[in-house]
């Protein structure tokens, strides 16, 4: 009997999302399974638009390996602050195989993040991971779809009945660490999905970390005392306070930690708002954000085996 196989749809790894589907590959792989990773030019599919879905694809590839063969001739750091390529390559998750244009089979399960519309392989067995609030009606998905969320709180009990969660994170803690012991100034911000917020201030005081290459992003956290972020669900606002910053997550109005976090700890080293109870939460707990890392990086193979567990057990494949 063929074995499983795994193909994982990932955006490249510029942000959390991606990082943690490249995450899921390598354990995967790690753990001895055949898995990879597929880039895609396009998140929107429906029945019927398949040659367009794929010359879009083509394209992509074309720009998508320029891209590559241009980091590797002359270094990522000559482009770290070109917009162009600026955290093109993230250096978290090294060693997924990429496969150009996978063969799906009734054997390959295939894993489409929440922004994927539709199954443009047509695959038999598909998981659908939400890393973030479920965006499309259920007319998106196959009536056999295998769905798990990243957190409780982007679950959609709807799809998800029994609540199946893949939670994994893993934070490079050679780069993400605090290595400033002197004097900090200034403010840095983060805005990611929070673009479309109607509080966002007319001007930043300080640098904007969305399109830095990682190394210029801990660099600033670095430098900085204050890191305000106005994405309400980004591993970043903890990574500014492993890096030494205050963190301050600018909550909606009316709105606490605890509407973020249904039913979980409260995260450490993060303020929600400015009140001196707030900030003298997130100096205080700061300390710990390096052991919570820790943690949480050693979760990740126990969570990527019951994965594989459900899907054998779902899809009937050894």
């Amino acid at each position: 009997m063929k074995k499983i196989k795994y193909v994982i749809v990932s955006p490249r790894q510029k942000y959390g999302g991606a990082v943690v589907l490249h995450l899921l590959c390598k354990t995967l792989q790690d753990l001895g399974y055949n898995s990879s990773i597929y880039y895609s030019g396009a998140s929107y599919y429906k029945k019927g638009h398949r040659i367009k879905f794929w010359i879009k694809h083509i394209i992509f590839l074309i720009k998508d390996l320029s891209k590559i063969i241009a980091i590797k001739t002359f270094g990522e750091e000559h482009f770290a602050h070109n917009e162009k390529y600026a955290g093109y390559v993230n250096l978290s998750v090294k060693g997924c195989k990429r496969k150009l244009f996978p063969i799906v089979d009734e054997n390959t399960v295939v894993v489409y993040p929440d922004v994927v519309y539709g199954n443009y392989f047509r695959a038999k067995n598909v998981v659908r991971w939400f890393l973030y609030y479920n965006r499309y009606s259920s007319d998106a998905y196959g009536k056999n779809d295998l769905f798990f969320c990243y957190r409780d709180v982007f679950n959609d009990e709807k799809l998800n009945p029994l609540k199946r969660k893949l939670y994994l994170e893993y934070f490079d803690l050679n780069l993400y660490k605090n290595v400033n012991t002197g004097k900090r100034q200034g403010t840095c911000y983060i805005v990611r999905k929070g673009a479309l917020r109607k509080d966002l201030p007319s001007k930043y005081e300080g640098i904007v970390i969305d399109n830095l290459s990682e190394m210029d992003k801990v660099r600033t956290f670095n430098e900085s005392q204050y890191c305000i972020s106005y994405d309400l669900q980004t591993a970043y606002s903890h990574i500014a306070a492993l890096c030494g910053c205050i963190s301050i997550v600018i909550p909606e109005e009316g709105k606490t930690w605890k509407d973020y976090y249904p039913g979980e700890k409260r995260p450490l080293g993060v303020a929600f708002g400015f009140s001196e109870d707030e900030i003298a939460y997130a100096k205080n707990t700061m300390h710990l954000v390096k052991k919570n890392f820790e943690e949480k990086n050693n979760k990740c193979k126990y969570s990527v085996q019951e994965f594989a567990k459900v899907c054998k057990e779902y899809f009937k494949i050894e």
